[in-house]
């Protein structure tokens, strides 16, 4: 008998576990397949998808999903359209609101947080591992903290100003939602921002996840439930 069953191909410490998360709000059976990144003592690529990982297809790092066999077992990547088709196909119930709720307000946050936020958060990491340095003259130093505190102020400012109940989209969380748990996970474990004292909202936010019971299923599907960002390097530029 076919699997109709989604397949996630999840990677240790990575954004692959947000989509784990969501897999647990939304209540379905799903296949789990856990890969464990190259170890820093890796010659060529330490910290990065190890060979079992690349095996599943061109794109080759987490998150990958394998639709079940009623939508053709298709390989899809990118956290954004993973959540958009896990939402779509099994949200009956529209608790993420992409039918009948702001869907507008949800795909303005999803595209600041995939963009702007994103970018800002994996600039750091390359400054981090060496890859890109600072320089000098007058716009040298924006890309350490600059550009993202401009970019928590706005959704600091989404938070307090918008629907009401502690989540971007109001009393439960939303697709937004999903996407913002990565790199707030990664800002707040690295040390990145003081969020408690600089962007309280967010940080309020990041802790009303963590204590969802759907996040505490999902940390405990693997690695022992450890999720440790602060294993990649930490350079001296912040």
């Amino acid at each position: 008998m076919a699997d109709n069953k989604p397949t996630l191909h999840h990677l240790n410490n990575s954004q692959s576990q947000r989509i784990l998360w969501l897999l647990e709000e939304l209540g379905i059976e799903y296949n789990l397949v856990t890969h464990i990144r190259n170890p820093p003592s890796h010659p060529t690529a330490p910290f990065r998808s190890p060979p079992s990982l690349q095996a599943t297809g061109p794109y080759g790092k987490a998150p990958v999903l394998i639709t079940g066999a009623a939508d053709g077992n298709r390989y899809i990547t990118e956290s954004s359209a993973i959540a958009t088709y896990l939402i779509r196909t099994f949200d009956k119930e529209d608790k993420f609101g992409l039918k009948n709720g702001d869907w507008i307000r949800d795909e303005m946050l999803v595209s600041i947080i995939s963009t702007g936020l994103s970018k800002a958060t994996t600039i750091l990491l390359m400054l981090d591992f060496g890859m890109l340095r600072n320089g000098s003259g007058p716009g040298g130093k924006n890309f350490d903290g600059p550009e993202m505190r401009n970019i928590l102020k706005e959704l600091n400012r989404e938070l307090k100003d918008g629907p009401s109940g502690g989540y971007l989209m109001g009393k439960e969380p939303g697709r937004a939602d999903i996407m913002l748990e990565f790199p707030m996970t990664s800002i707040k474990q690295r040390g990145s921002v003081d969020l408690a004292n600089e962007f309280p909202e967010l940080d309020a936010w990041l802790q009303r996840v963590y204590e969802r019971p759907a996040w505490k299923r999902a940390l405990g599907k693997a690695f022992d439930g450890v999720y440790d960002i602060t294993t990649f390097p930490k350079g001296p530029h912040l």
